[in-house]
């Protein structure tokens, strides 16, 4: 069953696509509230490069764009009920994670392309990963598809406010799929 497109949510944005993209963002999508994850973190020196967090409920510019599929198509759209403010730090939780033998990673989590191979990798978060997200949205070809759904967005896998400090592991298949090359067939 494919899911309702939803009309309250946010855009996950890597700003490695983008050049000068807090600029960019301000520019085309200041009316979006553009929100560095590194805010307030030891990384805010390096904030303007992102990921970004964007308001992207309907409505707005940035939910135009990516559901339009005319911009910010590299962009990961979160259905979510909470604000910018409210999932901000809940992703900042996630940005750095632990793999099976403890040690800490960066996630390319805003990164559309990469969460898109394991999506089509068939790759599952572990439960609590995508906490106060309901579903993940990704592009795939010209249209935007549910790639995850969260059936228990009120669990938290990592509730401690410890900034970037990794609190969740991923399991190696994911992992796995998460680190595929950026054109899987052509490795065949």
């Amino acid at each position: 069953m494919t899911p309702v497109v939803p009309n309250k949510g946010l855009l996950l944005l890597d700003g490695a696509q983008y050049e000068g993209a807090i600029d960019w963002l301000n520019e085309h999508y200041a009316a979006d509230s553009p929100q560095s994850l590194f805010k307030g973190t030891a990384y805010e020196p390096i904030s303007a490069a992102g990921p970004f967090l964007l308001n992207a409920s309907i409505g707005s510019a940035a939910y135009a764009a990516w559901w339009g599929g005319s911009d910010l198509q590299h962009g990961v759209w979160l259905s979510s009920p909470l604000s910018i403010q409210q999932l901000l730090p809940i992703l900042q939780r996630r940005l750095r994670i632990f793999d099976d033998y403890q040690r800490e990673l960066w996630l390319r989590l805003a990164d559309g392309s990469v969460l898109r191979r394991a999506c089509l990798a068939g790759a599952q978060w572990p439960a609590g990963f995508w906490f106060g997200v309901e579903s993940v949205w990704l592009r795939h070809g010209n249209a935007p598809v549910c790639a995850w759904e969260n059936e228990a967005p009120e669990f938290d896998s990592a509730p401690a406010n410890k900034g970037l400090a990794a609190q969740i592991t991923l399991p190696e298949p994911l992992l796995h799929a998460l680190s595929l090359p950026a054109n899987p067939e052509k490795n065949v």
